[in-house]
């Protein structure tokens, strides 16, 4: 039994590989001997245009040659005919300038082949013809008419008749460059048409091949670039439903654990009782507000939140939204007072953040200045807390940033501070981040009244503060 034949592996690719080379070295053959048959034919046709200006130039000289021998020997006989007193000075005038204008036709066509190198020495013999021939008109002018006629009849007939053979001679070769140029030019315009009948299919084919051949390649990429796409919003949502699962999970957890221990205990302990109600609100509140930044943040993606402006007390905003956190035995203090011009329901939401923010992983003091710079409220949330980690620094106002490998845990930073600042810029004004003289500082700035333009500012990252109110407090501070 024949064994069976082992093919190598990669021979099938190196052979298609060896074959579109070809092919298309075959190609580029193809196309330069087309180039080189067009240029081919284009230089006849050049050729062909020359030739013929060069006929028309020999025929030209020769018809002024033949009208000035006529012209000069009509004058030559009305000179004669002048001193025997048959013709009148008139006629004999008439004759010298018909015979004159000639000549300077004979002299141009001279000029014309002199810038001609093969037909120099014919416009040197047209202007040996118009020299002898200016010589008979001027002794015809004197009254010597019987010395021009020897004149004519010597030196000027053969001199024409040297004019005339190589004027001829030049004609006849002319004719035959371009009879043999258009043979040429009519069998180059057949092979260029077969070549170009056979050469466009084959192009046609091979563009097509390498059209579809990048087509599929695209595809390819496109397909893996959706692929990756799709995991990498798979595993976004995973993380997502996993940490918001449990940063609700824990509110609820509370909330659940201490209302069943308040119904399974019928006689409690008053104070135990305010304590357990304080701590279901204070979970109800952080549950609250988790809910409605998921909310704002899904509406914002879309386009779809709605806001209602009007002037803004923003002190009475601040301690409206830091008042169950108070409540909760967290110290806020306020100082200062100004309005601004904004919704209030979204500068409560900003506020209740950036405090919330602050008590959960800042220092144990918190402080909110509100101050006025030009046509913008300011609203500065500072505490003491310690250096935030450099890398979350940069990337604080991104959604669903966190404090640590595991998604929404305890001190995360996740929707909060994006979602204040989404709001801020969208009413006009921005949130601004600073670490300086050991005080954690986030720097809201919102127009004073309707008539500031609101300009939402580029999404970038938080600059530090080097102007405005606290950038003044502290360098008052450490000045």
């Amino acid at each position: 039994m024949e064994a069976e034949k082992v093919v190598p592996v990669g021979f099938a690719a190196r052979t298609r590989t060896r074959i579109v080379a070809v092919v298309g070295g075959l190609g580029i053959v193809v196309i330069l001997i087309a180039l080189a048959f067009v240029f081919a034919t284009s230089s006849g046709a050049r050729q062909v245009a020359e030739s013929a200006r060069s006929l028309h130039e020999a025929n030209a000289a020769a018809g002024s040659a033949a009208l000035s021998r006529a012209a000069l020997a009509q004058a030559t006989v009305f000179g004669i005919d002048n001193e025997l007193g048959v013709a009148s000075d008139e006629a004999l005038d008439i004759a010298l300038t018909a015979a004159t204008v000639t000549l300077t036709d004979v002299e141009h066509w001279a000029d014309v082949l002199a810038s001609n190198s093969s037909t120099s020495l014919i416009a040197g013999d047209l202007n040996d013809f118009a020299n002898t021939g200016s010589q008979i008109v001027a002794l015809l002018a004197d009254g010597q008419a019987i010395e021009a006629e020897q004149l004519r009849g010597s030196d000027l007939e053969q001199g024409y008749d040297t004019l005339a053979a190589a004027l001829a001679s030049r004609q006849a070769a002319t004719v035959d460059e371009i009879r043999r140029t258009e043979r040429f030019a009519g069998a180059v315009g057949w092979l260029t048409r077969l070549l170009a009948t056979l050469l466009i299919p084959a192009v046609a084919i091979i563009l097509y091949f390498l059209l579809v051949r990048r087509q599929l390649r695209e595809a390819r990429l496109t397909m893996n670039a959706q692929l990756e796409a799709e995991q990498e919003l798979g595993r976004a949502k995973d993380d997502f439903i996993a940490g918001i699962s449990h940063e609700l999970r824990t509110p609820l957890t509370s909330i659940y654990g201490f209302s069943e221990y308040l119904v399974n205990n019928d006689v409690l302990d008053p104070d135990e009782t305010v304590e357990l109600v304080a701590l279901i609100h204070e979970d109800s509140v952080e549950l609250s507000r988790m809910i409605e930044d998921l909310l704002t943040a899904a509406r914002v993606e879309s386009d779809a939140l709605k806001f209602a402006y009007e002037n803004v007390d923003l002190r009475a905003e601040t301690v409206a939204a830091t008042g169950a956190m108070t409540r909760s035995g967290a110290t806020v203090q306020i100082m200062g007072d100004v309005l601004c011009w904004a919704d209030p329901n979204r500068v409560r939401q900003i506020i209740r953040n950036l405090v919330s923010n602050a008590i959960k992983h800042g220092g144990p003091t918190v402080d909110v200045y509100l101050e006025s710079d030009g046509d913008r409220a300011v609203l500065t949330v500072s505490d003491n807390g310690e250096v935030m980690d450099p890398d979350l620094e940069q990337r604080m106002f991104d959604r669903f940033v966190h404090d640590g490998v595991e998604t929404l845990l305890t001190g995360s930073v996740g929707l909060g501070l994006s979602i204040a600042r989404s709001l801020a810029r969208t009413m006009g004004g921005d949130i601004r981040f600073v670490r300086a003289g050991g005080w954690t500082n986030f720097e809201v700035s919102l127009p004073r009244n309707e008539g500031v333009p609101i300009e939402v500012p580029p999404a970038a990252q938080a600059p530090i503060v080097t102007d405005g109110p606290f950038a003044e407090r502290v360098l008052a501070a450490y000045s």
